[in-house]
């Protein structure tokens, strides 16, 4: 399965030498195939961008940014995790040869996106998240994935090795985490 950490000012830091020192100590614990640089207020996101992009070249692990599409072939991250309301770019953002993550809390939304052209989709939250909409639920997320296979990736709650197992039992290639790759 692919794994996707996603990181948290909160739990991270949102300085170079947290973020990376943070990732370091994550990696030798936990695969990870896929990293997200998620921050949406620090105001050093292109400092931190670059150590966090230079960190995952170091441990193999591939490079995500959070929203900042323009941002992401200028500092060579290998792609992008965007919300809802930046679908309309992916078309843009694929001409410029970037991956595209995009979040999706519904089927219908899963569809947008994937017809817009994203390579993966998160479909969250599965599980119970603290301060976020009522969990989806692994049955949502066999309906999304058998309309939609093999692009898949749960998100939202998982935090113990079960809930992984049951979420691709329900048809995600991948599940997605901040809390349980600090574990």
């Amino acid at each position: 399965m692919i794994s996707y950490l996603i990181t948290d000012p909160k739990y991270y830091g949102n300085s170079k030498q947290s973020i990376t020192a943070t990732l370091f100590q994550t990696a030798k614990k936990h695969k990870i195939d896929y990293a997200c640089l998620r921050d949406k207020n620090s105001e050093n996101y292109e400092d931190l961008a670059k150590a966090f992009i230079v960190t995952c070249g170091e441990l193999n692990i591939k490079p995500i940014l959070h929203t900042f599409w323009q941002k992401t072939s200028i500092l060579g991250a290998y792609g992008v995790h965007l919300s809802t309301k930046d679908f309309e770019n992916i078309p843009l953002i694929k001409k410029e040869n970037i991956f595209v993550i995009a979040s999706a809390h519904s089927l219908k939304e899963a569809n947008e996106a994937i017809f817009f052209g994203a390579d993966f989709i998160t479909v969250s939250p599965i599980f119970y998240t603290p301060n976020k909409n009522k969990p989806l639920g692994l049955e949502k997320l066999k309906e999304i994935t058998d309309k939609i296979p093999n692009k898949c990736i749960a998100l939202g709650g998982i935090l113990e090795n079960s809930q992984i197992r049951t979420c691709e039992e329900a048809g995600a290639i991948g599940y997605a985490s901040i809390r349980y790759f600090l574990k």
